[in-house]
């Protein structure tokens, strides 16, 4: 497992969007960086429009103290 601490700026940036529900547009590479760190997970039930990726409560804990 990727330890969270080996995150790029990019992989941050990533990580807001699916925050903010825009994660279908990941490329693949970044979505895989993000669930081997942890960090995001894709949802057992996917209904019709909703976000295809979700924080983990790591991945929550990471987006909460980048704002502040």
């Amino acid at each position: 497992m990727m330890d969270e601490r080996e995150l790029d700026l990019e992989d941050l940036h990533h990580l807001a969007r699916v925050a903010e529900g825009r994660g279908g547009a990941l490329p693949e590479a970044a979505v895989a960086r993000l669930m081997r760190a942890g960090l995001v997970r894709r949802p057992e039930r996917l209904c019709e429009g909703a976000p295809s990726l979700e924080l983990t409560p790591a991945g929550l804990a990471r987006v909460r103290s980048s704002d502040q």
